[in-house]
């Protein structure tokens, strides 16, 4: 699936007391890595990673409540699951590495 199909996607999905996931990582990992993280409306943002593919995800961090930036060491494989969404609410996480 491209990432504008997910990009599109992702609002629908977010949206009601469900859980929703979304893939922010890549399979290259960067030297250092900052995540911006973006909450409108009421949700729990939690960051997992691990570092291989049949490894466990592992919560990276305390959850976020509100908008924040955070910087973490690299993973192999990172992802933002977010919890309690209420139904106007909007959760957007972005992943920023420097070579």
């Amino acid at each position: 699936m491209s990432v504008t199909s997910l990009l599109k996607a992702v609002k629908a999905n977010t949206e009601g007391p469900e859980v929703s996931l979304r893939v922010i990582g890549s399979r290259e990992t960067p030297a250092r890595m900052s995540l911006q993280i973006q909450v409108t409306g009421t949700a729990s943002v939690q960051i997992q990673g691990k570092i291989a593919r049949e490894a466990p995800w592992v919560d990276v961090g305390a959850p976020h409540s509100t908008s924040a930036l955070a910087f973490i060491d690299p993973v192999q494989f990172l992802r933002a699951v977010s919890t309690g969404m209420m139904g106007d609410s909007v959760v957007s996480v972005w992943a920023v590495w420097a070579w």
